[in-house]
């Protein structure tokens, strides 16, 4: 984990004569007299598996204002492709070669191409500005939660200008080496910010931001007019993002529900009955024993109640996982997409635990499993 961590930020930087390169290709040889100024000294902020982030300067007529330039990686899009193409030959001939019906169920084929799919909008930049609108509108009425703005007509394909988010903020993980009892008290602030805005991303907007290791969330400190500290959380990197299709959303939500209801065996009911593809139906006592499996892994937590449904004493990212297991063990057919946002909710949980164990999670989702939110 250690090693596979360097690929967030610390990977090897690749030359400044590619980064100026990258730039005359996207804005043209004049780009610094129209305003982008970057040079070789300013700062690299990060350089991540598949792009670098410097600290440059925007100038207008009337300001001048610090941004983060984000470039990609030399031939990225070719590594990315290769990589892909050997995955997808892989990926075929095992679905052809091996006519089981358990290796059918894992549909690899369409899970390489969901994969695929992700990989490509991340070697484009213009997805990443996209996405980062996208959010920004979700959000816009959070004052606690910000996505950077990308620069108007300062974005293309290999190259992304967006706002700085500043010198003082902080990464998350920074919080999580105070256990004074004010480092405690700010960690509680930043864990219900944070569960809120995932829940929120989830439930409300069906738009998750699926790439937020420690290293893409950071803090900023701001003072009120009275004087009063306000953390506000900033999510940078959004270039994956997943939405889930009707019913697989539905299915999340019924699965949450039933954690507070402890009726799993309706959820696995109405799961067989909204799956694309299932063979459980045609094996006796098939749909029962399913559904009774989906109960079985929602007692075990419900049963948790008495020690309260915190993040330190239940793990939804794990009941997920469980209930995913069951699908593959009785053929249940659930999009690839599903599984993207498992390992979201997983990341966001652990992190979330890590800031605050006694957050109740059930009483932080419940507006907006009942659509108050």
């Amino acid at each position: 984990c250690i090693r596979l961590s360097e690929l967030h930020s610390s990977t090897q930087p690749h030359a400044f004569a590619h980064t100026q390169k990258t730039l005359v290709e996207a804005f043209g040889e004049n780009y610094e007299s129209r305003g982008l100024v970057l040079k070789e000294s300013d700062i690299i902020l990060g350089s991540g598996s598949a792009a670098q982030v410097y600290k440059a300067t925007l100038k207008s007529a009337t300001n001048e204002k610090p941004v983060a330039v984000k470039v990609l990686h030399p031939s990225i899009g070719l590594k990315v492709e290769r990589d892909l193409s050997l995955m997808q030959y892989i990926a075929n001939f095992i679905d052809t070669c091996i006519p089981l019906q358990s290796v059918k169920m894992l549909s690899l084929p369409r899970a390489v191409t969901n994969f695929a799919d992700i990989m490509r909008r991340q070697v484009d930049l213009r997805v990443e500005r996209d996405n980062l609108e996208s959010f920004r509108d979700n959000f816009k009425s959070s004052p606690a939660v910000y996505f950077p703005e990308p620069q108007r007509h300062w974005v293309s394909e290999q190259v992304l200008v967006e706002d700085y988010i500043g010198d003082g903020a902080r990464p998350i993980s920074h919080y999580l080496e105070d256990d004074s009892v004010n480092g405690l008290k700010e960690r509680r602030a930043l864990a219900g910010t944070f569960v809120r805005s995932a829940l929120k991303m989830v439930f409300t907007d069906n738009f998750v931001h699926s790439d937020l290791h420690p290293g893409n969330v950071f803090v900023r400190e701001e003072k009120s007019e009275q004087n009063e500290t306000k953390y506000v959380i900033t999510f940078l990197d959004a270039g994956i993002a997943t939405t889930l299709q009707p019913n697989d959303r539905k299915n999340l939500r019924d699965l949450f529900k039933a954690v507070v209801f402890n009726d799993g065996y309706t959820a696995g009911t109405l799961m067989i009955e909204r799956a694309r593809f299932e063979r459980c139906s045609s094996i006796p006592g098939g749909k029962e024993k399913f559904a009774s499996g989906v109960q079985d892994v929602i007692s075990e937590f419900h049963d948790k109640r008495k020690q309260g449904l915190t993040l330190g004493a239940v793990s939804i990212g794990a009941l997920l996982a469980k209930v995913l297991d069951l699908c593959r063990v009785y053929h249940v057919e659930i999009d690839p997409a599903m599984s993207s946002i498992v390992i979201s909710m997983m990341v966001l949980e652990g992190l979330g635990r890590s800031l605050d164990p006694d957050l109740n999670l059930i009483k932080t989702a419940m507006p907006f499993l009942v659509g108050k939110v």
